[in-house]
């Protein structure tokens, strides 16, 4: 049979309240524990577990709360959310969606990691694994607006403290043990009626040693040709094509040099240099 608890409705004000709780410990024990579990199913699904709060008429919809409590001696409570396995079918997505509005600001999604004495907590983000198919791929992509600009995307580590270092930038894309390894591609939107996005690769400074490198370097092969490196500025239907300046950095001791080199071959003709206006 089942069983239903409702509170009381009321024609004029506030319905009744539910508060479904263990008492406080004693001086000396532990809370108790609170669980809500649907039954396991012999023939069919199994039942759903639907915690919703009521849609508000002049008011704010309510909020759901899910807050671990702190520990003093031992650590945090664990925060677990977790699909459901399958072994014929998918297994269960995850989804968390913040709500829309019609009228103003859609509402943000905030995933942070707890702050911490020693170390902050980490964060990660993985696609699944597969056993006969392709892993899951992860998307990160801004809101697309109708009438004005998308939203930016900022990618970057925290500066460092007063004695520490900052956090590094690495992006790679995996190796392959059949195939072609995954491309790694970097590029800003066309414009209609504006310039094009820039790209800006810059190294940073530095004030006792000396300042980063900038390295860019195709990849080697040993069972074909090495890969190729390819500099080239925008040409215009309309205006000049653009600029390629490569320039050595000045210095109070000696200038950079510059070193154009055909590459070595062991077998054949060594690469040639070609300078044309």
């Amino acid at each position: 049979g089942s069983i239903g608890i409702e509170t009381g409705h009321s024609t004029g004000t506030d319905s009744g309240s539910l508060t479904l709780a263990t008492s406080n410990a004693g001086s000396s024990g532990v809370s108790g524990d609170v669980s809500m579990s649907s039954g396991t199913s012999s023939a069919g699904n199994s039942g759903s577990l639907s915690l919703s709060s009521g849609n508000a008429a002049g008011g704010t919809g309510g909020a759901i709360s899910v807050n671990v409590g702190t520990g003093d001696t031992g650590i945090g409570g664990n925060l677990d959310m977790t699909a459901g396995d399958s072994s014929g079918d998918d297994g269960g997505q995850v989804s968390i969606t913040s709500g829309s509005s019609s009228s103003g600001d859609g509402g943000q999604v905030s995933i942070e990691a707890g702050s911490g004495s020693v170390l902050g907590g980490s964060m990660s983000i993985l696609g699944g694994d597969s056993t006969t198919s392709t892993g899951g791929s992860i998307g990160i992509e801004t809101g697309h607006s109708t009438g004005t600009d998308s939203g930016s995307l900022t990618l970057a580590t925290s500066n460092a403290g007063s004695s520490g270092v900052s956090g590094d930038v690495s992006m790679s894309s995996g190796t392959s043990s059949a195939g072609n390894s995954g491309s790694l591609s970097l590029s800003s939107g066309n414009a209609a009626g504006g310039t094009g996005g820039a790209i800006s690769v810059n190294v940073g400074t530095g004030d006792t040693g000396i300042g980063g490198n900038l390295d860019m370097t195709a990849g080697d092969s040993s069972g074909d040709d090495g890969g190729q490196v390819s500099i080239t500025s925008g040409s215009s239907s309309s205006g000049d094509g653009g600029q390629v300046s490569i320039e050595a950095g000045s210095g109070s001791v000696l200038g950079g040099s510059m070193s154009i080199l055909g590459g070595d071959s062991t077998t054949s003709t060594g690469g040639s240099i070609g300078i044309e206006t």
